[in-house]
């Protein structure tokens, strides 16, 4: 059925039932499994130089920043090893505009389809930036699977 399955994923409710969906049809298929998790590009503009008036407070600010996002990741990555077991996903984390960086991807891997969990009605918190479907579509090289 599948070679090769591309899940994106952040851990939200919405985006583990992308999670069940990509391990089902792995297992079913034995496809390989990438695992992706994206920085959004958003957050380096937080760091902006009306509230941070010093690039050593700035830069402060950024690398406390960028560790939290790892801890998270670090986390996630953590918890879909042991539900996965004993597949073993391969995992990817990017930088990005998450639309670009997804089709990107896709692309580079040479998935066979793209599996992202559906939009909820209220958003997990952290996590306020949702994919802009009429961004993604044209740029995916593969089919893309909305997990319901």
């Amino acid at each position: 059925m599948f070679r090769h399955i591309l899940l994106a994923t952040h851990g939200t409710p919405g985006a583990q039932k992308a999670e069940t969906l990509a391990l089902d049809w792995a297992r079913q298929s034995g496809a390989r499994l990438t695992v992706l998790s994206i920085v959004n590009e958003d957050w380096s503009f937080m760091t902006g130089d009306d509230w941070l008036n010093t690039s050593t407070t700035r830069n402060k600010f950024a690398k406390y920043v960028e560790d939290q996002i790892s801890g998270e990741i670090g986390r996630l990555w953590e918890r879909i090893r042991q539900d996965f077991a004993p597949l073993e996903p391969e995992f990817l984390r990017k930088v990005g505009k998450p639309e670009t960086v997804l089709a990107e991807t896709a692309r580079e891997l040479g998935t066979d389809v793209l599996v992202v969990g559906a939009n909820q009605k209220k958003q997990a918190p952290g996590f306020k930036a949702r994919l802009k479907n009429k961004e993604l579509h044209p740029l995916l090289p593969c089919p893309l699977v909305v997990a319901p």
